[in-house]
């Protein structure tokens, strides 16, 4: 995307395999082109045919071997009843869309699990809370505190791991992808346990309660800063004045985000999120269906972290606003605070709602909103051809119908840590000594070839 005082985007493209582990292995391969990704996973061999289904519930007693007590409450009830054992991991995944009630959580299990009627998937337990183990153990799950309790000898659950889903062009078949809960859930391995930690977790949650940051990051503070800092400066044409704007506002801890900085709430669930869509998109491409997203009035969507997407989208948004603010004064002088705050505004909002090539004709919102509602934004092999004049691209246009997933990498940001995803300066200064080692290494293994100086001419211009 170009923006007022930001240089042209860089264009590259680079592939790679890509391979997961686990109980079976597939590979595939991603595609990358200038500041938007395209992304296709060509899926090899199928896992062996089996099927997670849900034919028949127990509630007051099972007659299947290996079934486990399992206990769902959120902050107003609690229903539980006995499934087999092999439902752990679908239960343990429906976490990663962050449901906060029972109705939530049952949509989130369509994601993992098919069943054979129209009833809801746990539509068999009972109401009240049961905490007795049943056959090979118990498995509880409190979603309003984010704590699970387990005493089992089937299958233990984990944070993060691997689960099985059907496979929908195929009935008799399914796969194995993987998940990773949010961070801020607690397991502990005893029921005695999980009564202590769930009642402080709930006490803790009641004195911080979620909330969507959005309405300060995206809202009157924003502007207001952007506002004073052009207003004040002493120079708004000095070098780097504006990204040292920037850096300000991202660094400052502020009382009405909890003595946190913009940039400690932007990054603290990009790591997970970014994790859910990379195995949300691994899932639409072997079933060639899009995993069940995020409702829109659903809490986790309602309060979202913030992805990949809309750290890079906001930077952009930033760096437009210091630009117009910077022209402005230039251009007319010192401006009244607050009208030049609803001229601000009116950008701002103008920029969201504008469709932008950069971004495939998308506005920012949509690619936001999409990033929220947990939805890989696709596009299919044709719309993704390099070269119609090319017999391979032609090829893979007509040959390939896995979906290709679009999104963007952040490569016209500035080089300073302020602005990458790193949590720390010393994860920063890491790999900033890890790329100057491979370029290193990179240029003393090619300067004493023969063919070097034609070698380098033609990567220079590869087309």
């Amino acid at each position: 995307m170009k923006s007022a005082g930001i240089g042209p985007t860089r264009e590259y493209l680079s592939l790679w395999a890509h391979a997961t582990g686990g109980p079976h292995s597939f590979a595939g391969s991603r595609f990358f082109s200038h500041r938007t990704g395209l992304r296709f996973i060509n899926v090899g061999p199928r896992p062996p045919r089996s099927s997670i289904s849900i034919k028949k519930y127990s509630s007051g007693g099972s007659h299947y071997m290996s079934c486990v007590r399992f206990n769902i409450s959120d902050k107003e009830e609690c229903i539980h009843g006995d499934l087999h054992g092999s439902m752990t991991e679908p239960l343990i995944a429906s976490l990663t869309a962050e449901p906060e009630t029972i109705p939530e959580f049952e949509l989130a299990l369509r994601r993992y699990v098919k069943w054979e009627s129209d009833w809801p998937p746990l539509h068999g337990f009972r109401r009240h809370e049961d905490l007795e183990p049943y056959d090979a153990g118990i498995v509880a799950i409190d979603l309003y505190s984010r704590t699970v309790g387990f005493d089992t000898t089937y299958s233990i659950p984990c944070a993060a791991g691997r689960v099985r889903v059907p496979c929908e062009f195929a009935d008799e078949d399914d796969i194995w992808i993987p998940y990773k809960v949010p961070d801020d859930w607690r397991f502990v391995e005893s029921m005695a346990c999980y009564r202590g930690t769930r009642i402080s977790r709930r006490e803790d949650r009641l004195r911080r309660a979620p909330y969507d940051a959005r309405p300060i990051l995206f809202g009157r503070p924003l502007i207001t800063y952007v506002a004073l800092a052009i207003s004040e400066v002493a120079d708004p044409d000095a070098e780097d004045v504006l990204a040292d704007i920037h850096a300000d506002w991202l660094m400052s801890a502020r009382k009405d985000l909890r003595n946190r900085s913009p940039r400690e709430v932007f990054l603290e669930k990009q790591d997970f999120i970014t994790s859910d869509l990379e195995s949300r998109s691994l899932q639409w491409s072997m079933t060639k269906v899009c995993p069940t997203p995020l409702a829109r009035n659903s809490f986790a969507y309602l309060n979202a972290g913030f992805g990949s997407h809309e750290w890079f989208l906001y930077y952009d948004l930033v760096r437009y606003l210091l630009a117009n603010a910077a022209e402005q004064r230039r251009s007319c002088g010192p401006l009244e605070l607050e009208d030049e705050i609803v001229r601000l505004s009116g950008l701002r909002d103008a920029w969201l709602r504008t469709p932008d090539p950069e971004i495939s004709g998308r506005t920012p919102l949509e690619v936001i909103d999409l990033e929220r509602q947990r939805i890989n934004i696709v596009m299919s092999a044709h719309e993704i051809m390099i070269d119609e004049n090319c017999p391979c691209c032609v090829e893979l246009a007509k040959d390939f119908d896995t979906p290709m997933f679009w999104f963007l990498d952040g490569c016209n940001m500035d080089d300073r840590f302020e602005f990458s995803s790193y949590k720390t300066h010393e994860e920063w200064k890491a790999d900033r000594l890890e790329r100057e080692k491979f370029d290193r290494e990179f240029e003393r293994k090619y300067r004493d070839r023969p063919d070097a100086d034609g070698w380098m001419a033609n990567e220079m211009e590869p087309f």
